[in-house]
């Protein structure tokens, strides 16, 4: 079951310092808002209900708007891959979480599917919803998982993204062809 949030501003005040940004109420699907398949009841103006996808034949790589990556170059070293990937799709490492539910919001749990292990030097699973840019504002969550494995000097790595099969705007050839571009350019064109 893949879980896609949407985005929404807000500001946080640390202090006397003030900060405006886009922040994902989820932070890119680490959080989830759910509990046993029911909703939290939360109060204040931003309660939302998240958009569920499931899988028809239960495997997930068959899972409905779920696809594969194919042709990446292994070599680049896990480390690299790793930085590269939580740069340019802003994954949220643990301690962000724990940084995110100290100061903003308590009650955020993790998302189900979240992943963030790590062995320096060795593996890297990473896995969330992240934002994709169709064009400027206009974004669209999509469900992003990477794994990269050492082998020898470079990495064997998976990429598998998923997108609501039932936004036509993020299902299609074209755009599928960008996020697997992206995908590629982001890990691999230093």
């Amino acid at each position: 079951m893949r879980r896609i949030e949407t985005i929404f501003s807000s500001c946080v005040a640390a202090g006397m310092l003030v900060g405006c940004t886009t922040v994902d109420p989820t932070l890119g699907g680490i959080l989830k808002i759910e509990s046993d398949g029911q909703p939290i009841s939360k109060s204040g103006a931003n309660q939302r209900q998240p958009v569920e996808y499931t899988s028809t034949s239960g495997k997930k790589a068959q899972e409905a708007g779920c696809y594969f990556v194919d042709g990446l170059k292994k070599s680049v070293d896990v480390d690299t891959l790793y930085g590269r990937a939580m740069r340019t799709f802003a994954f949220k490492s643990p301690e962000q979480v724990a940084i995110h539910k100290k100061t903003i919001d308590r009650t955020y749990t993790l998302d189900n599917g979240y992943k963030h292990e790590k062995q320096a030097g060795s593996y890297y699973h990473l896995a969330q919803t992240v934002r994709y840019e169709l064009s400027p504002g206009q974004a669209r969550p999509i469900w992003l998982e990477l794994q990269f494995t050492k082998n020898g000097t470079g990495a064997d790595v998976v990429a598998e993204y998923c997108v609501n099969p039932a936004d036509s705007t993020v299902n299609n050839t074209t755009v599928r062809q960008q996020i697997q571009q992206k995908i590629r350019s982001a890990l691999f064109s230093g």
